[in-house]
């Protein structure tokens, strides 16, 4: 999957329930890295902004958008995150109860992780 249509795929609704402030990321990102770069700068390790926003949004996101979410934590490397919130289990059935969309934006993440 191209960037391009990860921005504006399933990835527009899970940055969009993370915050106006990171779905502005997306939009201003031009890849995979440079979106990963960013989220890593705007985080503030001193106040983890990105993840209270996962934490935050991972309690009222559907099941695809749960599962997007945590690839997205991969991709920002921030799997630490995933593996807090699903107990573990990020990767088990990772794209289950996903459509096709979503599991090639979940696959998009998972191979430009790092």
């Amino acid at each position: 999957m191209k960037f391009s249509e990860f921005k504006t795929g399933p990835a527009r609704s899970v940055f969009a329930g993370l915050g106006r402030d990171w779905v502005a990321i997306l939009d201003e990102a031009s890849s995979f890295e440079e979106l990963r770069r960013e989220i890593v700068f705007h985080n503030d390790a001193d106040v983890g902004r990105f993840g209270a926003a996962v934490r935050r949004y991972a309690r009222t996101c559907s099941s695809g958008e749960y599962r997007l979410l945590l690839a997205v934590c991969a991709l920002a490397d921030f799997g630490h995150i995933a593996d807090d919130l699903s107990g573990g289990r990020a990767w088990q059935d990772i794209t289950r109860g996903c459509d096709l969309r979503f599991r090639a934006a979940i696959a998009a993440c998972v191979e430009a992780a790092p």
